[in-house]
């Protein structure tokens, strides 16, 4: 059986966490990653949402985005959206769907 774990990692320059959350499809699993990304961009919300972004791409050459998105609609891909601060490595948002095969 698998598991679609959604993990939210994030850290500024006076706090982090870490939420995870498991579901047992997903088409769920990947909503809330969606969801997740969107909240961040939020203008406010934390660091992220203070951001300046255009038509869905940052503008601002000292923060690094790596995105991986799944490929199409029937695919079941590990995703990931990371977002750090390269001036100062210590704050970023991790966003990420893993996919676990249980017993």
């Amino acid at each position: 059986m698998k598991v679609y774990l959604v993990k939210l990692d994030w850290s500024t320059e006076d706090s982090n966490d870490v939420e995870l959350t498991v579901y047992g499809t997903y088409e769920k699993a990947y909503n809330k990653f969606k969801e997740l990304i969107e909240a961040e961009k939020n203008p406010e919300n934390l660091w992220v949402g203070e951001l300046v972004w255009k038509n869905g791409v940052l503008e601002d050459d000292k923060i690094e985005l790596d995105f991986l998105d799944r490929l199409n609609d029937t695919d079941e891909t590990e995703c990931y959206w990371l977002i750090n601060d390269t001036w100062d490595f210590g704050v970023h948002t991790f966003i990420s769907i893993e996919i676990k095969e249980v017993l």
